[in-house]
């Protein structure tokens, strides 16, 4: 059998099968340019405002080859992100409470 997983695929989006991006307006752009060098996956499992978003892009450009964008394919992708995956405040586990943490070597809890 056969599972195919794909990360935080909002519940009721469109969404392409063999992606898994959601189809808003720019989603092919993203597919043509962020799955030529890295899963579409990892695109799909972030959430990021604009910024953020444009930050990891110019980090791909500055350390991992990432081509420059024309000005407008580049508008278009972050519009995409920006609007498609947006940072969500509940994403991340409630932290560890303090009683559950464990003992340091000095017998507290850190």
């Amino acid at each position: 059998m056969l599972l195919c997983w794909l990360p935080f695929v909002a519940v009721g989006a469109d969404t392409d099968p063999a992606s898994g991006l959601i189809r808003n307006p720019g989603w092919e752009l993203v597919h043509a340019h962020c799955g030529g060098c890295h899963s579409h996956a990892l695109v799909t499992s972030q959430r990021a405002d604009r910024q953020t978003w444009l930050d990891i892009i110019r980090w791909m450009q500055a350390t991992q080859n990432l081509w420059q964008f024309a000005p407008d394919t580049e508008t278009q992708i972050l519009d995409y992100l920006a609007a498609s995956y947006p940072p969500q405040p509940d994403r991340r586990r409630a932290p560890i409470p303090v009683s559950l943490m464990p003992k340091t070597e000095k017998g507290s809890q850190q």
